[in-house]
Parts: structure tokens; sequence; C-alpha cells
């Protein structure tokens, strides 16, 4: 039986560098180790141009790779209901789908790697047991969107599969509405402002992706664009409203980063040693999330501002307005 929701093939896009195939791969199937993929690999699981390789065969760009994983291939591993403390705040909720206040610090939905470190979803199926089997996924059951680890703010969960195919079909359509506060290291001088820079994962990291500007955008890079507005300015920072209208893995943090602005405490596209203390985690939080409900009742949801990002704002200074 093979698993849906793996790529049958993949191709490989141009390279600056020859790059060993199973470190390729564990950028692109995040949720197998590496040692997974040499095993698949081994078995023939995994062909480059139709033939078998070893796991330190260089990828030189262009190959296609074709996928023949099995379920019993990556084992049977489940979703482990895991209750969090404190639970949650429930923002709203009826009997489709409830928008909780997702703390930072917390996985949205666990990989076979973490299987046993509680997450949104472990602790949505721990309070919710009868929506363990919905979504495609079954180690994202309820989940049809997500927020980083340490992002917090509104987050959606569905308990019907008829719901998560309706928001699906919202955030597809790019008919969910999604506001963000964020703090940002340096002082933005405009008072609105565009970006507009398409994406695509780096073959070097597993965590970050590559920016590159629109008219160099090609096959296999996805526009995105985010629109941001000055709430408040602090002496070496900047608090935003940001509304993406697109939806990348990390396109705020990347595009603000991409300005020379990127958001505080980010430790993958703002490190830097200088004021750690002061941010434990990167100061992004989803606060607004806007959407017609499947019963067609039109919703704004606000997630309170969470303590911590409260009482980093107090130890900013202020600029004084004109």
């Amino acid at each position: 039986m093979k698993i849906n929701h793996y790529p049958k093939l993949i191709v490989v896009e141009a390279l600056k560098s020859p790059l060993r195939i199973d470190k390729y791969l564990s950028h692109i199937l995040s949720e197998l180790s590496r040692n997974e993929i040499s095993k698949n690999l081994k078995e023939g699981n995994i062909k480059v141009n139709g033939k078998q390789v070893k796991p330190s065969y260089l990828l030189k760009g262009k190959e296609e790779i074709t996928l023949y994983l099995t379920i019993s291939t990556i084992g049977e591993q489940t979703i482990i209901p895991l209750n969090l403390i404190p639970e949650p705040e429930i923002l709203y909720e009826n009997q489709d789908f409830l928008v909780i206040n997702k703390p930072a610090g917390v996985n949205a939905h666990p990989t076979l790697q973490n299987l046993h470190e509680p997450s949104i979803a472990s602790w949505f199926i721990y309070k919710y047991p009868q929506a363990v089997n919905i979504g495609e996924n079954k180690l994202r059951p309820g989940i049809v969107h997500r927020l980083d680890k340490d992002t917090s703010g509104a987050l959606i969960l569905v308990k019907t599969q008829s719901a998560f195919l309706y928001f699906k079909e919202l955030f597809l359509n790019k008919k969910i509405q999604k506001q963000y506060l964020v703090l940002v290291k340096g002082e933005i001088k405009k008072e609105k402002g565009v970006i507009e820079f398409g994406l695509t994962r780096s073959t070097t990291s597993g965590k970050r992706k590559i920016i590159l500007l629109k008219e160099k955008i090609q096959k296999k890079v996805k526009n995105a664009l985010t629109f941001y507005e000055v709430k408040e300015r602090y002496h070496d920072y900047t608090l935003l409203k940001v509304e993406p209208r697109t939806g990348r893995t990390h396109q705020i943090r990347i595009h603000l980063a991409s300005i020379g602005f990127p958001v505080a405490g980010d430790k993958i596209y703002g490190a830097s040693s200088k004021n750690q203390p002061l941010f434990r985690r990167q100061m992004l939080h989803a606060q607004k999330i806007v959407f017609m409900a499947p019963n067609h009742q039109q919703l704004s949801i606000e997630a309170p501002l969470p303590n911590d990002f409260k009482q980093t704002l107090t130890k900013l200074v202020p600029i004084a307005k004109n």
C-alpha cells in the first residue's frame, strides 16, 4: 500500500554544488530521518533516473528521483494523546471546529522523531479523541494550518472531516485573512510597506528557505506577498501589524529579514547573541483570523497577546511620536 502524502516523483532543481542524495532528501522528506532515508535507498525504494543508488550518491541537479515508499517502510507509528498544562485557551468553539490561542514553545504537530513530545495535535486528540482520524496525515489530526513552534496565537483545529475539507478549500483559495503582531529588530521609518519575494526550499539546510527576487522566479519558486504597518516604534525595535496574503512556510520571518528587519528573537533568520536573554523566543503572534465558518457565519477571532510578549514590550524604550 503506497503512502499517499509523499510525492512519487521529485525533480531535483539546479544545484550550486554536488549534494549527497540522503542529505538532500532529508530536507525534502522532513518526517523521515536520514537513517530511514538511507535504509530506503539501500532497499531500492528510492531510485535516481530509474536506477538504485547508494546514500552517498552525489546529485548534480535535474535528476528525477522516484519514490516507492510504503506504510511498512516508515513504520505504523501514530500520534499519542498527551495533555498540555496549562491547556491552550479556547477562543471559539462549535460542533465543527475550535480556535485556540496557541502558546509559544509547543509544536503544532509531532514528527516521527518526536512522537512522545506534547504538541497541539496530541493535546487535541487527548481532549477530543473522536478527532484522531480527521485530516490527511495521522500525525496531524485536526490540523488544517500551522504556526511555528515559537509563534503564539490564533490556530484553527477541526473536529470533522467535512470541516477539514471546508477549511482546506478556504486556505487554498486565500479566503482566510490572518493578522500578526511582530516585533522586529531595527527602526522602520516607513509607515507601511509591501514585500514580494518568491520563496523556495534550501538544499543545504532543512530549516532555512532561499529568497529570490521576483524577476528571478523559476518554476519551483513560490510567490509570497506580505503587507506590514507600523504600530509602535521603540529605540532599536519596531512593532508591526503584518498581513501575509500567501501562506508560505516561515514567510513573515524571511520577508522581514530580507528587508533588514528580522523578527526579534528569531534564531534562524535573525540570529544574534545580542539581547538573546531579552527574547526567549521569536516575537511573532497571530493576533487575528477572519473567515466564513461552515454555517456561513462571518467570524473575526482575536487572540490576546501572551504575557511574555507583553513583558518584553515593557522593557523597551518607546520613541515619542511627533
